[in-house]
């Protein structure tokens, strides 16, 4: 209970951001409408966790963490909220991201002027699942990268190590994908078809990794909360 109140004061207290949720939308609209598809699910996944970053400015400007500790809340109980908001944006993230895929992929050619996009496959639910998981583990990466730095030196003195730097790393990652994609597709269609003929061994990998991703991230945060002077 302590937990999905904690979810709720983090949501409240960036409402002056949930403007920011259109234009993550209108980005995410854009790579399906010009035949993208491929990187829906973990730019998505990306945007979770990067607007969830809200919380740490917000607490940080307000002042927020003292009004937090006056209450029944220990550290641990302000940790555990905040990685249950990050959880929760990055659920939300998967599923609208994935319907987005699933609807795109009805067609190849939904591009922009009926191009098919060169990050475009026609993808089965199965896949589009699977690619969901993927953008799980993904999502637990940038956690790690971004939370226990935040948590250890506040969003002013963090933003550069746990913010900055790995938006660049994602958009490097994102590069990467689409080098691959445009210079050795033949690989990547064999690595889909693995997938596809290993569902329940690719899904579980991938989950597992995200879960531990997650973990670790959350008892690092812990540990760097509860010794810092605030």
């Amino acid at each position: 209970m302590m937990t999905l109140k904690m979810i709720g004061t983090d949501w409240l207290a960036i409402k002056a951001h949930w403007w920011r949720l259109l234009i993550m939308a209108a980005i995410v609209a854009m790579f399906g409408f010009v035949g993208m598809n491929m990187v829906i699910i973990p730019i998505g996944a990306y945007m979770a966790i990067a607007f969830s970053m809200n919380a740490f400015a917000v607490e940080e400007k307000g002042k927020l963490e003292h009004l937090y500790l006056s209450l029944p809340l220990s550290r641990s109980n302000i940790v555990r909220g905040r990685f249950a908001f990050a959880a929760f944006l990055l659920a939300f993230a998967l599923v609208a991201c994935g319907l987005i895929v699933a609807l795109t992929s009805t067609s190849l050619d939904f591009g922009l002027f009926g191009a098919r996009g060169f990050l475009s496959i026609e993808m089965q639910p199965k896949m589009i699942a699977l690619i969901c998981c993927l953008g799980f583990a993904f999502g637990g990466f940038m956690n790690l990268s971004m939370y226990p730095i935040m948590f250890r030196m506040g969003y002013e003195k963090g933003k550069v190590f746990g913010f900055i730097i790995p938006a660049f790393v994602s958009a490097a990652l994102f590069g990467g994908l689409g080098i691959l994609m445009g210079s050795q597709m033949e690989l990547i269609v064999s690595w889909l078809a693995y997938w596809a003929e290993n569902p329940v061994l690719v899904g579980a990998t991938m989950l597992g990794i995200g879960v531990a991703l997650f973990l670790v991230s959350y008892l690092v945060s812990q540990w760097f909360y509860n010794r810092r002077s605030l």
